[in-house]
């Protein structure tokens, strides 16, 4: 018999209590709005006003026990943005001065005099640097901040630009993603890719909810199982808009069956042999899934997480 038996999979489908949900959600709205009120106060360049937007499962209601509460604390700041945006350029020109430099050094002896110069140069551009205020003052601001807000059996940090929180103040871990509020759009900064990334979540549900119709139980359910699947193998959270992709690109005829074990059977063999190729992103789908750098996720790592799934059924 394999790990995850016909019981284990159904398991995986039960419901996490609302007033929990309720309690967590609306204690971090609490914690948030105090947050950037206080800083606001302080720094004129952030705005008193704020949205959170959760951004994984707490926004189509796939819960389980091992979800993280992940949100968007959406601001309204351009100025942010365009301080990260050329600190970003500057560091990666700076990059290639000191790669040049140290290039040069290799080949031809320099004399203390002109090291000293580019000494000199490059602590200037530093100081220069410190000036902007930039998303990661903002993270690391809102650590500093939050600590105020929350019982010192919690602990918050900050790591790549994301806020986290830990401990006794939520039920599930938290992960914070300050966001610029644009027109129609979210810009989100990636430190990995050092980038900002789009996102018009507005499609993303029109295309959940539009594939999802008449059905929407089992596509929930599935959420649910694929989720708590990737978390056994790997012991990290499956980004929402990726696995929402894999099921909204999953034929109507996968879902004919009133039995979610047997939806959740037909949906991994359908991804066992799927033209890849043919997967859109439910961020947008004109975009090729695998093409979708927001979706995080390769093609490698897909293929592995469906035959470990296949391997322990």
């Amino acid at each position: 018999m394999g790990v995850f038996d016909k019981g284990t999979i159904l398991g995986f489908t039960e419901n996490v209590s609302q007033d929990l949900i309720d309690e967590n959600c609306s204690r971090l709205v609490q914690i948030l709005t105090s947050s950037i009120t206080d800083l606001s106060k302080k720094n004129a360049i952030i705005s008193k006003g704020i949205q959170v937007v959760p951004i994984n499962e707490f926004a189509t209601g796939a819960i389980t026990p091992i979800s993280s509460l992940d949100v968007f604390l959406v601001i309204k700041s351009p100025q942010i943005e365009l301080n990260t945006v050329k600190v970003v350029k500057n560091k990666f020109k700076s990059f290639w001065e000191r790669l040049k430099f140290a290039w040069k050094k290799s080949r031809i002896k320099k004399k203390r005099k002109r090291r000293n110069k580019n000494i000199t140069e490059q602590t200037t551009l530093n100081a220069q640097l410190k000036g902007k205020y930039d998303i990661n003052d903002l993270c690391l601001d809102l650590v500093n901040t939050i600590s105020n807000y929350i019982t010192p059996l919690s602990i918050v940090s900050s790591t790549n630009a994301v806020v986290s929180i830990t401990g006794d103040d939520f039920s599930f871990p938290v992960n914070v993603y300050p966001a610029i509020k644009k027109e129609n759009t979210y810009s989100v900064y990636n430190k990995i890719l050092n980038k900002f990334f789009e996102y018009n979540f507005t499609e993303r549900f029109e295309n959940l909810k539009e594939m999802a119709s008449g059905k929407e139980d089992k596509v929930l359910n599935l959420i649910k199982i694929y989720n708590m699947l990737y978390f056994n193998l790997y012991n990290k959270a499956l980004y929402q808009p990726f696995v929402e992709s894999l099921i909204y690109n999953l034929p109507d005829n996968i879902f004919e069956s009133d039995d979610i074990y047997e939806v959740f059977i037909r949906s991994i063999n359908f991804l066992n042999n799927a033209r890849w190729q043919d997967f859109v992103s439910i961020l947008d789908k004109t975009k090729p899934m695998f093409k979708d750098e927001r979706l995080q996720f390769s093609l490698f790592d897909t293929l592995d997480f469906i035959k470990n799934v296949k391997n322990n059924l």
